[in-house]
């Protein structure tokens, strides 16, 4: 039956717990049983799962408050601890065609990636299939054509440039076995698949629309800039048993605020089919991906704050002995928002200092407070206007 969990993040930041039943129930018919294709998402409870997600904010007994001031606050992705998912049918059937869902649900959806991540252009996307609501995670079929993948994989293998692509995870413990070259060197800078996949991922998302025609669209963003870019695509190849173990593309806060930007979408397309193995798994999620020539597995490392988004961890298992893999990989980043002055840090403090003390205040206090306020700036409009 259907029971839409998905609202406008917008509206679900100030409905009370006691009232998300109502907003989830949908009525049962056997049509709606019947469209298995359809996203059909169980009851939730009052502790919101996810999309618009709600977090009780603890009640304070002061003198005179009467104890009804608790009000629902809405959770940054950032902050979340738990996930929205499709139902695991769904998943076994390859995730929810976003093109045959309701209206409705389209429209929640997207509503919520433009408000959290980024805004996802659906239109002319009819492969796109959602494999997790909040983080968000979906694949494109047919993202590029099988002639696009193989020119892009045989190039790739003759340039000369593929190198060890090693990076090191805790106790130096290498986590990455596979190889990789940029499409910037060794005659791939101007390649007909690199420039495909910059252009769809300039339709698909809007913010980025035009970039690559721009002279700096691979250079680095700056803090507070406001700036978008790419990463340089590369193209990685991982031979049978070679991995990339559990990561996460985000930058961690500190990393990000060093660098002056941070990644927030990364879109993997799958060069070439891999039978055994090779899956790009998210560990937090229960979801994984085999790869499929021409698909596009899209999600966001980050939050539109700049903040990294953990629940996004992931692994490149291993192919299987045998067998090999080809994927192109695409970051999108942004500048992180302007680091303040310590001057701009000291005000900040005070004024977040006034607040929590006058939240301390009791209720009936705070209420005469504001009406001398309001009585003040009625009084200060009136004199200006007579002055006019």
């Amino acid at each position: 039956a259907w029971r839409c969990r998905l609202h406008s993040t917008r509206t679900m930041s100030a409905v009370a717990p006691h009232a998300l039943s109502a907003l989830t129930r949908a009525p049962h018919t056997a049509h709606h049983a019947s469209r298995r294709t359809h996203v059909r998402a169980r009851t939730v409870s009052p502790t919101l799962q996810g999309l618009g997600q709600l977090r009780d904010v603890s009640r304070r007994a002061t003198d005179g408050d009467d104890g009804n001031e608790e009000k629902p606050r809405f959770v940054p992705a950032h902050e979340r601890k738990t996930l929205s998912k499709i139902l695991p049918d769904q998943l076994l059937e390859g995730g929810v065609l976003l093109k045959d869902a309701p209206e409705e649900w389209r429209t929640s959806f997207t509503g919520f990636l433009s408000f959290e991540f980024m805004s996802v252009r659906v239109a002319d996307m009819p492969g796109l299939r959602v494999l997790n609501i909040d983080p968000p995670v979906f694949t494109v079929d047919n993202f590029l054509s099988a002639m696009e993948c193989d020119t892009l994989v045989a190039s790739a293998e003759a340039c000369g440039g593929l190198a060890m692509s090693a990076i090191g995870g805790a106790n130096n413990e290498n986590i990455r076995t596979s190889r990789t070259v940029a499409l910037n060197s060794h005659g791939l800078e101007s390649h007909a698949t690199k420039k495909a996949i910059l252009k769809r991922a300039e339709y698909l998302l809007p913010a980025v629309e035009g970039l690559s025609a721009k002279d700096d669209a691979f250079r680095a963003p700056k803090a507070g800039e406001k700036k978008w870019s790419f990463e340089l695509p590369q193209v990685a190849h991982y031979s049978g048993g070679e991995f990339f173990k559990a990561h996460e593309d985000g930058f961690p806060i500190a990393v990000a605020a060093d660098k002056g930007y941070q990644r927030r979408a990364t879109i993997l397309v799958y060069l070439n089919d891999v039978e055994q193995g090779g899956a790009t798994r998210f560990e937090h999620l229960g979801v994984e991906v085999q790869p499929k020539k021409g698909k596009a597995l899209v999600f966001f490392p980050s939050s539109a704050a700049c903040m990294p988004d953990a629940r996004t961890l992931h692994t490149a298992t291993p192919a299987v002995d045998g067998h090999e893999k080809w994927v192109s990989q695409l970051w999108v980043a942004s500048s992180t928002p302007p680091v303040p002055t310590p001057e701009e840090l000291e005000e900040e403090n005070k004024v977040k200092a006034a607040k929590a003390e006058y939240a301390k205040l009791p209720r009936a206090q705070r209420r005469e407070m504001e009406k001398a306020e309001k009585k003040a700036a009625k009084k200060k409009n009136a004199s200006n206007s007579g002055r006019k």
